[in-house]
């Protein structure tokens, strides 16, 4: 097996995340505008508290581990409308003024296999009210999470294409990289952002198994080159001065962690997590 590795200062090329066969020729050069939509619940903006918003409990789910802030994390269901069509920063924003945060690889491969056990009738899914989320919409997030059967941001495409809250910058830790995660937004409008040494993880763009380190990267190889829904998903490994993002069509499901900060689509959105979340009335 050949393992090609960048040079350092070779700059990735951006592919989207569920484009499996490598095509990128209708995303280099989008010409599509988004449909965007009111957000369903508007919420303050709490520029220096991740853990303060206003959601609504049915549209959270429970994901059982901790999130940034050391307290239970919930995820939306779905990707936050309006927030297609803006790059890796900007999507950062547009969810940290609401007082959620974008989701990690860790929170979001925890929630995809959560997901995936629910739709298998291995575990439930609760709501952020703790209420059971019902079997029929376990199947539309597992399908959207999996396929191309929901179209939610009202882009060219359906299925889940999104930001997740990790970029690989040079430091000391495997391929020699650090994973940035953002934690806040300043007053002044930046970002907050903390560093760890990237954990050991495969290093080549193939099929994995639904294991994954401490950081939400995989582990083992799949033991078929053949995409298998809710058994394997497609990895596309660390490069640096890239972003982690995850998609999914027909075509399968990827986590890519070598598209461009700079890239933008109608259908490349983010979903949003909440701490200590005020739920709104049903």
């Amino acid at each position: 097996m050949t393992i090609k590795i960048p040079k350092k200062g070779e700059k990735a090329e951006w592919i989207r995340p569920f484009d499996v066969d490598g095509d990128t020729s209708k995303y280099n050069t989008p010409d599509i505008k988004p449909v965007i939509n009111p957000v369903i619940n508007p919420v303050q903006p709490q520029a220096s508290n991740l853990t303060i918003a206003n959601i609504n409990p049915r549209e959270y789910i429970q994901v059982g581990i901790d999130g940034l802030n050391g307290t239970p994390i919930v995820i939306s269901a779905y990707e936050l409308q309006g927030s297609n069509d803006k790059n890796y920063e900007d999507a950062h924003k547009f969810v940290l003024k609401q007082g959620l945060y974008v989701p990690t690889p860790k929170i979001f491969m925890t929630h995809f296999k959560n997901v995936v056990a629910a739709q298998k009738r291995n575990r439930t899914l609760n709501y952020a009210d703790g209420s059971q989320v019902p079997s029929s919409e376990v199947e539309e997030m597992y399908k959207h999470l999996t396929t191309n059967h929901k179209n939610v941001l009202g882009g060219s495409d359906a299925g889940v294409w999104t930001w997740l809250n990790g970029k690989f910058v040079h430091g000391t830790g495997c391929l020699s990289l650090d994973l940035e995660t953002i934690t806040g937004l300043n007053p002044d409008n930046t970002l907050r952002r903390d560093f760890e040494p990237l954990e050991l993880c495969l290093i080549n763009d193939i099929f994995v198994d639904l294991v994954f380190n401490r950081q939400g990267f995989p582990k083992s190889v799949y033991r078929s080159e053949i995409y298998l829904g809710g058994k394997n998903i497609k990895f596309k490994y660390p490069r640096q001065d890239c972003i982690a993002a995850f998609g999914a069509n027909s075509a399968g499901a990827t986590l890519c962690c070598n598209g461009s900060p700079a890239g933008t689509d109608s259908n490349l959105g983010v979903f949003g997590c909440a701490e200590g979340a005020t739920s709104q009335k049903i």
